[in-house]
């Protein structure tokens, strides 16, 4: 049941448009929202999450997120995420998720592991 969210953060380092449209496709469901801390507002469907992850494959040409751990329970998935740029982690992401029928319908990421303040 976990393999969507690798599926889904695979397609933020995949070279070409049409290879990170089917990656999606294949990890999310209807009606997907997502939200992390530098999108400016949520994000709803399918069009607008590649919009935003192909501004993340412009921005940084070469970097790719991969999910380093991840757990489930009843239909939830908590998943820590890096991103990395030439080998290097650049930042490292706590995704909160809800699925249905093996589909992602909701990520809601943060960044860092919830370091104190």
């Amino acid at each position: 049941m976990t393999m969507c969210i690798h599926t889904l953060f695979s397609a933020w380092g995949a070279p070409s448009p049409e290879e990170r449209a089917a990656k999606t496709d294949a990890a999310i469901g209807p009606n997907f929202y997502y939200s992390d801390p530098n999108a400016p507002d949520p994000i709803q469907g399918r069009d607008a999450y590649l919009d935003y992850i192909a501004q993340f494959s412009a921005m940084m040409p070469g970097a790719t997120a991969k999910v380093v751990a991840v757990s489930e329970h009843h239909g939830h998935l908590r998943a820590t995420v890096d991103f990395v740029k030439d080998g290097q982690r650049m930042m490292r992401g706590q995704y909160f998720a809800d699925l249905a029928e093996h589909r992602l319908l909701r990520v809601i990421g943060f960044s860092g592991m919830g370091e104190p303040d």
